[in-house]
């Protein structure tokens, strides 16, 4: 049981490293929740020509879209500033 747990978390530290060196590019520039508020954000990233990256961080109910989901959407960091304009003009 011991020997288990041990390789439970070094799989769970190991997953934490992969994760943190393939997301070294990218930089969370907007969190929202509901889905009508996520395709309003990516519609404008899209129009702009912007690649992003969207997580789900506490979607345990296992629906996908869902007026509570939240959505963390990342682009790269060099195309941030880019980004950021896209979200804000009007």
């Amino acid at each position: 049981m011991l020997e288990l747990a041990i390789y439970v978390f070094i799989i769970i530290v190991l997953y934490s490293f992969i994760q943190l060196y393939l997301n070294r590019k990218w930089k969370l520039i907007y969190t929202t929740y509901g889905y009508q508020n996520y395709f309003i954000i990516i519609g404008k990233l899209k129009k702009n020509g912007i690649e992003y990256k969207t997580k789900l961080p506490m979607n345990f109910n296992g629906r996908r879209f869902n007026e509570n989901t939240q959505y963390d959407i990342y682009v790269k960091k060099d195309l941030e500033h880019l980004a950021l304009q896209s979200l804000y003009q009007t």
